[in-house]
């Protein structure tokens, strides 16, 4: 499977690369995508992707969720208003 894939000029990884990345479960990526956090994302083959400069994003969403113990929900309040 190809970890990255380039789509009109953007680098774009599938849910399972960003799981890896990060150390995390699938479905917590796939739950964080389902809640909007990770931009719309594209699909190709039926395989779900996000934009690669969704990361950042990403890493910063673990960081409050795993090592501070704030719920997905309060953690997408958060990201709101910043």
């Amino acid at each position: 499977m190809t970890e990255r894939i380039v789509i009109d000029g953007e680098v774009f990884l599938s849910l399972t690369t960003v799981a890896t990345c990060f150390h995390v479960e699938v479905s917590f990526v796939e739950e964080v995508y389902g809640m909007g956090l990770l931009g719309p994302g594209r699909q190709k083959s039926g395989i779900v992707l996000v934009e690669a400069c969704q990361l950042d994003r990403f890493a910063r969403i673990v960081q409050l969720h795993r090592y501070h113990g704030v719920e997905l929900d309060a953690v997408a309040v958060l990201l709101r208003l910043t």
